[in-house]
């Protein structure tokens, strides 16, 4: 009996963001079962067998009628009709080509990621649902992130835009199964629409070779003009808002005014801090070209306060690379020169950086998230906290936790970062890890539960 060919569709693939990183597991995993696995996605992706051009969200016509779409944005140079004719006709494009592709491919089985519950371009929506309806489609849609968690997103502008999103996002259609990564959303979506989902938390390759040093990225530290005796925080997620960055930059300088207490000491991974030593903050994500602002808040905040920091997502890819001899590293590579990983996100749909820090065996500081407080922490992973208080400056716009609460968080990380025995602290939570969010989870899921074969 022949496998069953399956479509995996997003706005993007091949990115370091997190849907873009489950997309890539999941293609592994069918794949190394013997499924025929074709990647649909939007014209900014690397590595998608078909590109439609119309899929992209932050090109054309798209973020035009989602600024003119929500109230949020204050942009009114389209009327309401035209608003109305944009949806069609960008939703008409997509399913004409989604149709032309169907046909040379005949597809199975589609994974539809975001494309129901993102709120930054929704007239992808009806063009997949009809996609879906037209061809009869076996279906599995995986909504990562839902327009409604997002304020931009909580009033449309009009009648139509309010109809038009009950009606596609999600759909209900008897050819969809529809999956969230946490509890807080499946509830949230069944009080909303009627609509019950599973629930499948975020995964990961724990049974892939350990990240280490290598001849690749061996001057990881040089590169980006790092000591070999300075304290290297990694803050691995993209440059957003609800990222809270700016409250990994207050724990780096709050660690560096306590840096003395360090200097001299030997690290739980033997690496030994001198006279000289100093902390230093890399940013490896990559900003949306609208979230310009908050990086140069970030930026500023930095200078301001004298806080060393290292924006080095140009250098970071997916995957690592030589390209007319400029060397680009991977997320991994970051990892691995890493004493410590900074999470210090106000909101995740479940949190991919969290669990690949597990995977590093690295310490990780962070800021207890609904999510985490709901689905992560009956877990039991041993974390620093930075608590659960939070507010925003009204000056800067940008977040502050209790002084308290931040000094806290330092002193534990001083104790954990010179203790021995934290090693066997990052053994239990991969172990942890490996048991909750291992590839074996997510196969059982796809086979078993919703009954791929």
């Amino acid at each position: 009996m022949p496998k069953t060919k399956i479509a995996i569709c997003h706005y993007r693939v091949g990115g370091t963001d997190g849907v873009s990183l489950e997309i890539e597991k999941r293609e592994q995993i069918l794949k190394e079962h013997g499924f025929n696995v074709k990647l649909i996605a939007g014209s900014r992706s690397k590595g998608a067998n078909y590109i439609i051009k119309e899929l992209e969200w932050d090109d054309g016509i798209v973020p035009i009628v989602k600024e003119n779409g929500f109230l949020h944005f204050r942009r009114w140079d389209l009327e309401d009709i035209e608003i109305k004719r944009k949806i069609r006709k960008l939703s008409n494009a997509i399913e004409k080509e989604l149709t032309r592709i169907q046909r040379k491919e005949k597809f199975d089985l589609v994974l539809i990621h975001n494309i129901f519950s993102f709120g930054g371009h929704i007239a992808a929506a009806r063009g997949f649902f009809n996609w879906i309806e037209k061809f009869k489609l076996k279906t599995i849609a995986t909504h990562h992130d839902f327009f409604w968690e997002r304020r931009e997103f909580h009033l449309p502008r009009n009648s139509y835009l309010k109809k038009y999103i009950d009606q596609y996002m999600p759909p209900e259609s008897e050819y969809i199964k529809h999956i969230v990564i946490n509890s807080i959303t499946q509830r949230e979506l069944k009080k909303r629409s009627g609509i019950k989902a599973e629930v499948l938390p975020d995964t990961f390759d724990f049974g892939q070779k350990e990240w280490k040093k290598d001849k690749f990225n061996k001057d990881f530290l040089r590169q980006f003009d790092i000591g070999q005796h300075d304290l290297v925080i990694l803050q691995a997620t993209r440059i957003i808002p609800r990222k809270g960055i700016e409250i990994a930059v207050d724990f780096a300088n709050a660690l560096q005014e306590n840096i003395s207490k360090l200097r001299g000491q030997e690290l739980y991974n033997g690496k030994k801090l001198n006279s000289r030593s100093n902390v230093i903050l890399v940013m490896a994500g990559y900003t949306e070209d609208e979230k310009r602002d908050y990086l140069f808040k970030l930026k500023t905040k930095a200078f301001d306060e004298r806080i060393r920091v290292r924006f080095v997502s140009e250098h970071i890819k997916a995957e690592r690379h030589y390209n007319g001899g400029v060397k680009t590293l991977s997320l991994w590579d970051a990892y691995v020169h890493a004493d410590l990983i900074t999470f210090p996100s106000i909101w995740e749909g479940w949190g991919n950086q969290l669990i690949e820090a597990v995977f590093a065996k690295k310490p990780v500081v962070i800021f207890e998230y609904p999510v985490f407080k709901k689905d992560i922490v009956k877990e039991k992973y041993s974390l620093i906290s930075l608590g659960d208080k939070i507010r925003k400056n009204d000056k800067t716009g940008l977040y502050q936790i209790p002084q308290k609460n931040m000094d806290k968080a330092v002193r534990k990380t001083i104790k954990w970062l010179t203790d021995p025995g934290l090693n066997k602290k990052m053994e239990k939570n991969f172990r942890i890890g490996k048991k909750y969010h291992g590839y074996r989870v997510i196969e059982d899921f796809l086979f078993k539960k919703m009954g791929i074969k």
